[in-house]
């Protein structure tokens, strides 16, 4: 290890701090969501919150991997590597859920949105609670985390499916309506994915310090 990566070794922040805060910060811009939608009247207040948040969270995700640079390489590494961007790929999608909002300008916020929002708080939350004790995870208790995503994700997806096919039945919305809506929800749609995988890297994480 030279001078340079011992010194920044000594002075960098734990990934369990890093990955804690990245949670707080991605809790902080769900809500900030969840106020853009229920006040549409005021989005550029809300529509700047999320992205300065969304800034935040591309720091912590810069630091994170910084913190594993004085480290040699390995699956550990890699899959730890996985879990960084999974964990940037949440605040991205909610900053992006506002932008799209900035730009289609919708004249209200359909109920689905609200519901896979409610979903993603969720999500956050309970990811928050079992990244609280890394990186010495029960692993059962890391499952049933897991799996506990997975519900939530299908929860997601069926909402979003649902809300497609009643679309096409009653043709309630004009096809641009429909169009921006169909990639609003999508964008949200993806970020209970990211959840849901961090969920499974977290896992695998676990798996193999057990192991090695």
């Amino acid at each position: 290890m030279t001078n340079n990566n011992l010194e920044h070794h000594l002075n960098s922040r734990s990934l369990e701090t890093i990955f804690k805060e990245h949670l707080d910060n991605s809790l902080d811009c769900a809500k900030v969501l969840g106020q853009l939608f229920s006040n549409l009247d005021e989005r550029d207040l809300h529509i700047e919150q999320a992205k300065i948040l969304e800034e935040k969270g591309d720091k912590l995700t810069e630091e994170a991997f910084r913190a594993l640079e004085h480290l040699t390489y390995s699956e550990y590494i890699r899959i730890t590597e996985e879990l960084i961007k999974r964990l940037d790929d949440i605040v991205d999608g909610l900053n992006n859920t506002a932008r799209l909002i900035d730009i289609c300008h919708p004249k209200q916020i359909e109920d689905a949105a609200q519901d896979i929002l409610k979903v993603i708080l969720s999500m956050i939350e309970r990811l928050r609670i079992e990244i609280g004790g890394y990186p010495n995870n029960d692993l059962a208790n890391v499952r049933a985390c897991s799996k506990e995503l997975k519900n939530h994700e299908s929860s997601a997806d069926a909402i979003y499916h649902d809300w497609r096919k009643k679309q096409r039945s009653l043709l309630v919305m004009s096809l641009i309506d429909e169009s921006n809506w169909t990639e609003i929800l999508g964008v949200l749609e993806e970020t209970t994915d990211a959840a849901y995988h961090a969920a499974l890297l977290l896992e695998r994480i676990i798996r193999y310090r057990q192991r090695a």
